[in-house]
């Protein structure tokens, strides 16, 4: 049903979707989504490599790696997706100064969001691969997910990773990587107020020394 390919830079405004969908729930203006992209465009560029997933020639979800140093130097300085030089710069200081003019609503939730995301600055990550995943909110449950980690276990199990780990929350759909052979290593209440805590999951690969 779904075909796993490398990332293209055409799919990218599919992949800003993906993360609009994955996350959140409001109306989104043309500049909501503008940011989006460009915030996507980031995500994507830092990682090591980017494999999307196609349903009737749309991209509806993605998945990334990220190699650690320690891991492999080569590894981590290899970067599939093509680097734009200043993308973060422009991103995160337009951003910062409202030049996105973002929607209340949105903004609303992207605060919340952000928040989140900085929570994983103190969890631990000592693995030889982080991995990020979004998919389209109509793909749910129907093998979307399934399709794109066995993608990225293909990839990282090939090249000698013994060790995976995600940061997710449990406002996120975190019991799909349980199912999965993914352990629970690490767990904090989000530091910042409210119900939910932080989480981090594990994946060690058979047969591979970590």
């Amino acid at each position: 049903m779904f075909q796993v390919r490398k990332y293209e830079e055409g799919d990218l405004a599919a992949c800003a979707v993906c993360l609009l969908e994955s996350f959140f729930d409001c109306p989104v203006t043309e500049r909501d989504m503008a940011f989006l992209r460009d915030y996507a465009e980031v995500l994507i560029e830092k990682c090591s490599f980017t494999y999307v997933a196609v349903c009737d020639r749309i991209v509806v979800g993605f998945i990334s790696g990220h190699y650690n140093k320690s891991f492999s130097k080569a590894l981590a300085a290899r970067r599939e997706a093509k680097a734009h030089y200043g993308v973060w710069a422009r991103c995160f200081f337009k951003f910062a100064f409202g030049g996105y003019k973002l929607s209340p609503a949105f903004k609303e939730q992207f605060s919340r969001f952000y928040l989140q995301i900085k929570e994983g600055r103190d969890a631990p990550l000592a693995c030889d691969c982080e991995l990020m995943a979004l998919c389209s909110r109509k793909n749910y449950r129907r093998g979307l997910g399934t399709a794109l980690w066995n993608a990225f276990f293909a990839r990282v199990k090939g090249e000698g990773a013994g060790c995976v780990r995600l940061f997710t929350n449990t406002d996120a759909s975190y019991t799909f990587y349980e199912r999965r052979g993914f352990s629970r290593v690490w767990e904090r209440p989000y530091s910042f107020g409210g119900e939910g805590s932080s989480l981090v999951y594990e994946y060690r690969i058979s047969g591979v020394k970590a």
